[in-house]
């Protein structure tokens, strides 16, 4: 689908037999092309449209070129699936002096308000100015998504430290264990999701610099500027993401500390048990045996004084771990 937007205007009407595209047109967005639509760029705009190979491709060199007036770019953005798990799909953007066109093959969240945003902005400075509107709203929703993760490792924090959660610990062990799986499930989501978002950052820290490079000769001043204040948006993202990263792995880390930390009082346990009853089972194989020269079997008081002395083998045991603190 191809959809024609200018700056202040909420959208552009071109016919496809047009042989060229209207003057006012700063952004052309195609959102899974078709290869009828696909002829058309490439009829109308002298460019060869980007496939979806194309733009999957890692190398700098694949995501970052120019032809002649156009550059070639393309970054990883997340979108959502069917499962409603972020995934990543990439964008690509194909820029000239006087108009941007966007090549994407997943609906993308963002673009929503892109549209909004464009059609609120006065006249920009053609494709350069559209391609700085499109980069604010990226980059305003990964510092969302970053903010958002932030907000979730707080609780998270909470969760596994907070009183509440050592509470649990002490008295529904077994709730214990389900809900050190549901904080590792949800520390292992926001890992993934800010992985994600650094692979984003990391695009847009290379394209930035890139078009305010090759672009340089027909970017305005105030273009150049907001380039300039992307990159310092960008850095400060990344750095903010680092931090993520390492709380994350901290968390990580401690919350299999303490599934570790119950497994070992699991073993703990059985261990006591053990041993509290190797005694009895002791004096009761030697009691048990049916030999006639065991005294103990002729004497009135015989059962009492076995039952007793099995009592306070497995009592004695009791007692030194409960001084030891080993239960």
């Amino acid at each position: 689908m191809l959809s024609f937007h200018a700056a202040g205007k909420d959208g552009i009407e071109v016919a496809m037999d047009a042989e060229t595209i209207p003057s006012a047109v700063s952004w052309i967005d195609a959102e899974r092309p078709d290869s009828a639509e696909i002829a058309f760029l490439e009829r109308t705009l002298k460019i060869e449209v980007p496939t979806l190979e194309t733009l999957s491709e890692i190398e700098t060199s694949s995501r970052l070129r120019s032809d002649k007036a156009w550059l070639y770019l393309s970054i990883p953005m997340i979108h959502r699936t069917d499962g409603f798990m972020p995934a990543l799909t990439p964008l690509g953007f194909v820029l000239s002096k006087d108009v941007l066109l966007t090549v994407r093959f997943k609906h993308m969240k963002a673009f929503d308000d892109v549209l909004e945003t464009i059609s609120r902005c006065p006249a920009q400075a053609g494709g350069p100015g559209a391609l700085v509107v499109i980069s604010e709203v990226i980059v305003g929703h990964a510092a969302d998504v970053l903010e958002s993760v932030g907000s979730d490792l707080d609780g998270l924090s909470e969760e596994i430290f907070g009183t509440n959660a050592a509470n649990v610990r002490r008295h529904r062990p077994r709730d214990d264990g389900a809900q050190l799986r549901l904080v590792l499930r949800k520390v292992g989501r926001n890992g993934d999701l800010t992985s994600k978002i650094e692979d984003l950052l990391l695009g847009m820290a290379r394209m930035v610099p890139y078009v305010a490079a090759y672009a340089a000769p027909y970017l305005e001043a105030g273009i150049r500027a907001k380039l300039k204040s992307l990159q310092r948006d960008i850095a400060s993202l990344n750095d903010y993401e680092t931090h993520l990263t390492d709380k994350i792995h901290f968390l990580l880390d401690a919350t299999l500390g303490l599934t570790n930390i119950d497994q070992n009082n699991i073993f703990r346990i059985l261990t006591v048990v053990s041993v509290i009853g190797i005694p009895p089972t002791f004096f009761a194989s030697i009691w048990g045996m049916n030999f006639k020269n065991i005294h103990e079997y002729d004497w009135t008081y015989g059962y009492e004084f076995g039952l007793f002395i099995i009592a306070v083998s497995a009592l004695i045991p009791i007692i030194w771990f409960k001084w030891r603190g080993w239960w």
